[in-house]
């Protein structure tokens, strides 16, 4: 018996869009365009093999994955599977502690910087 969404804590698009629509302040239409927007560029970049970063939450690329020998689960016999690419997502540090549970005002303030030389 297969788990439902909500079982799973599964936010689906359209949940997403709504709280978004709520946090920022829009209507649907435009929390769904906004939404659309940034999952198409992302798609975009990356398949262009751009590096996209989010800083904080994330960054996303094009991973290059090797050809490799692999035992088939119909019988077993050996299978070599194509090299090709994948994305990739590695969390950024803000994202990384809050699913830690722990406090990202920390996290959000990172070290402040050195002054700039002068010249």
């Amino acid at each position: 018996m297969k788990a439902s969404a909500k079982e799973q804590n599964v936010v689906s698009k359209d949940e997403l869009i709504h709280q978004i629509a709520a946090k920022a302040g829009v209507n649907l239409t435009e929390a769904n365009k906004v939404v659309n927007a940034f999952t198409e560029v992302v798609r975009e970049k990356v398949t262009q093999g751009h590096e996209v970063r989010l800083m904080g939450f994330g960054t996303w690329n094009l991973r290059s994955v090797a050809a490799r020998r692999v035992k088939s689960i119909r019988g077993g016999t050996p299978i070599t599977l194509p090299a090709h690419k994948r994305v990739g997502f590695t969390v950024g540090a803000v994202l990384a502690q809050a699913a830690e549970g722990k406090s990202t005002s920390s996290a959000a303030k990172a070290a402040p910087k050195a002054p700039a030389a002068k010249k």
